[in-house]
């Protein structure tokens, strides 16, 4: 699997509200950091929390803008269109990756904070 599909398997994952297939993407180590937050999140805390966003929004759609690979990395900027309390959200955010072992292993989310607001975060 390239790290194309890899990516586009994540976010389809996250779209499908697939939890489980979210994991199976992550390495059994995996560190998900968060500019919200600024806190980093082990597999299972990550999930929790993805699981809490999800629980607060009824549709999750990504628009890519760009994205860009290295060897063992990529990163992914997109829009996130979310809709939350019977509005929807347009967020932007950047992604960056680092791979090994055709799994996930580190993540570093960008998201402006008060992009968030509007979704109870």
């Amino acid at each position: 699997m390239t790290h194309d599909d890899l990516l586009d398997r994540l976010f389809a994952a996250i779209s499908a509200r697939d939890l489980d297939a979210v994991a199976s993407l992550y390495a059994p180590d995996v560190q998900v950091w968060n500019s919200a937050s600024r806190r980093t999140f082990d597999r299972a805390g990550s999930l929790r929390l993805l699981d809490a966003f999800l629980a607060r929004t009824s549709v999750v759609r990504y628009e890519r803008q760009e994205r860009r690979h290295w060897e063992d990395g990529a990163m992914q900027r997109h829009i996130l269109h979310v809709r939350a309390g019977g509005s929807d959200h347009e967020i932007d955010v950047c992604i960056t990756f680092a791979f090994a072992d055709g799994l996930i292993t580190r993540v570093y989310e960008y998201v402006d904070g008060r992009a968030l607001a509007p979704l109870g975060w």
